[in-house]
C-alpha cells in the first residue's frame, strides 16, 4: 500500500499550519482522501501539487511582479489615490483577496464592524478591517507587504490600516451568501447582510450591548426590502436572537 501522510506530517512537509491543511482538503483545494473519516495524502500527490502551484501565477512563497499587490511600496503608490476611507478599505480588501486566490488560498471575507461599515455607508465608524480568513495567509501575504503583527492585529501605521482576523472560517452556508464588491479593479467580498445583522444582534443579546443593538436595528430599517427574512430568522433562531429580531420585525409575519 502506498505511504499515506496525515494532516499534521502534510502540514509540516508543506510548512503550513494544521488548520490551514484541515481547511484545504475540506474546500478540495489539495489532493487528499478519506480513511476511516481521517485525512490522508499521498505524497506523490502533493508533490504534484507543490509542482503544478510553483507553475501557476502567484506561486506560493514567490513574490514576483504576478502576485497582485506584491510590493509594499507598490501597495502604497495604490492605496494613494483614494480619498474616501470605506472605498479605500474595500479596494486593499479587493488586492488581498487577489493575492490569496494567486496562491490557492481562501478569499478573506469582510465581517464584524467593517462589514456594518459597508452596509450602513459609511455611517457606522470602525478602525479595524475585520476580515474571516487564517491567519497564515495574512502572515505571509501581510508580511510581504510591510505589515507588522500585533497579537491578533497586522499593522502598517504609515497607510493607516489595521487589519484583525477575529475568525478563520464561515458557518456552513454562508460564503455562498456572500456580497460581491468591485472596487479599482478588484474584487472584495463582503458577509451577507442578513449573517452582519445577525452578528448584531447576539453582541445586542448575549453580551448586553446597546450599540449593537441599535445597529442591528438600523441595518434591518435601512435594508428592509433586500432581505431575504426567511434566513434571517432561521439564523437568528439558531443564535437565539429571534426574539429581539421580531421585536424589529415587528412580530412573526
Amino acid at each position: 500500500m502506498d505511504e499515506l501522510w496525515d494532516v499534521r506530517q502534510t502540514a509540516g512537509q508543506l510548512g503550513l499550519s494544521v488548520r490551514t491543511v484541515y481547511q484545504m482538503a475540506r474546500d478540495g483545494r489539495i489532493p487528499s482522501l478519506r480513511v476511516g473519516g481521517r485525512w490522508r495524502f499521498r505524497p506523490a500527490d502533493i508533490d504534484r501539487w507543490l509542482a503544478s502551484q510553483a507553475r501557476g501565477p502567484g506561486a506560493r512563497g514567490s513574490a514576483g511582479p504576478d502576485l497582485p499587490g506584491a510590493g509594499a511600496d507598490e501597495l502604497e503608490r495604490f492605496l494613494s489615490g483614494f480619498g474616501d476611507l470605506l472605498e479605500k478599505r474595500l479596494a486593499f480588501v479587493g488586492r488581498l483577496t487577489a493575492a490569496c486566490e494567486s496562491r490557492g488560498w481562501l478569499p478573506p471575507v469582510i465581517a464584524g464592524g467593517h462589514a456594518v461599515e459597508f452596509y450602513s455607508a459609511g455611517g457606522y465608524a470602525t478602525v479595524d478591517i475585520d476580515v474571516v480568513s487564517a491567519s497564515e495567509p495574512l502572515d505571509v501575504i501581510l508580511g510581504g507587504w510591510g505589515f507588522e503583527r500585533r497579537g491578533r492585529h497586522w499593522v502598517r501605521e504609515d497607510l493607516g490600516v489595521v487589519v484583525e482576523a477575529p475568525s478563520s472560517s464561515l458557518a456552513p452556508g454562508q460564503r455562498d451568501r456572500l456580497t460581491e464588491v468591485r472596487v479599482a479593479g478588484t474584487i472584495a467580498y463582503v458577509l451577507g447582510l442578513e449573517d452582519v445583522i445577525v452578528d448584531r444582534l447576539a453582541a445586542c443579546v448575549h453580551w448586553s450591548s446597546d450599540d449593537d443593538c441599535r445597529w442591528a436595528e438600523v441595518l434591518v430599517t435601512a435594508h428592509r426590502g433586500d432581505l431575504d427574512v426567511g434566513y434571517l430568522r432561521s439564523r437568528a433562531t439558531e443564535m437565539e436572537v429571534g426574539v429581539r429580531l421580531e421585536d424589529i420585525l415587528g412580530g412573526p409575519a
